[in-house]
Formats: C-alpha cells, structure tokens, sequence
C-alpha cells in the first residue's frame, strides 16, 4: 500500500478514526505514518485551541513566509502564545475545521476544499478501497 503523506495528514486532521492502530499495526509502524499522525494531532490541536477549548484568543496571524504559512495566536488565559508554521494543505485543512467549529474570521476557501478534495482522492487511491470493499463482499 502506497499512501502519500500530505494525503494522509489531511484524512487523519479531518477524520482522527481513519486508520486504526490496532487494525493497521504494521501501518503505523511506518514513519511517513507516524509524521501524518502527528501533523494532524498538532493541527486538530491548534483548531480546538483557536476554538476557544482553552479559552478566548488573542491576536490570531495568518502570514505568508516563503513556501510556507506561519499562523500564531495568543492564549491570554494560559498565558501562552502559539506559532505553527504550516503549508498550505495544512492551513486548509485548519481553516475548514475551523469554519465548521465557527471561529470568527477563518474561512476555507473554495481553493483550499479543491486541494482537500484532491488530497482526499489520493488518500483513497493509496488505501485501495475498491479493493477493500470487494474484499469484504466476498
């Protein structure tokens, strides 16, 4: 099974369940596996924080720095601020998680559902899931 990263960090932010660590043992000991899991434990993260989780936000950034996408914000409760530097399918995938939680002022883009749609369709085709389907017809 072939599975393409960036693919596969966009199917684990948009849906935590996807793959099953029990299910799929030998899967997770892959490290390109292991990377996608943690990009997406750090992006759902960073949209339950901006969310208000942990209270209100402060001063939310969204810049552009070279290929890549710094966001940072401010957690005035907890006294901390937070920086991430993301690319642009990560920055999707945070702002349509962040539309679909109503945080003000972060919106997904028709671009950015486009590039979810496309990382989406890899991700099926490097899981197979015609193959897994007709398997479990049988």
């Amino acid at each position: 099974m072939r599975l393409e990263g960036e693919a596969l960090v966009v199917g684990m932010t948009l849906v935590p369940g996807l793959l099953s660590r029990n299910r799929s043992f030998d899967l997770f000991e892959n490290p390109e596996v292991h990377r996608a899991r943690r990009r997406a434990t750090l992006l759902r993260g960073i949209v339950r924080q901006i969310a208000g989780a942990q209270g209100a936000i402060d001063s939310l950034h969204v810049a552009r720095v070279a290929a890549r996408v710094e966001l940072s914000y401010r957690l005035p409760g907890l006294k901390m601020r937070r920086q991430a530097s993301l690319n642009d399918l990560e920055l999707a995938c945070v702002r349509y998680l962040a539309e679909r939680a109503s945080v003000a002022g972060l919106r997904a883009t028709e671009e950015d559902r486009a590039a979810i749609d496309a990382a989406l369709m890899r991700l099926s085709a490097g899981l197979r899931l015609a193959e897994i389907d007709a398997g479990g017809k049988g």
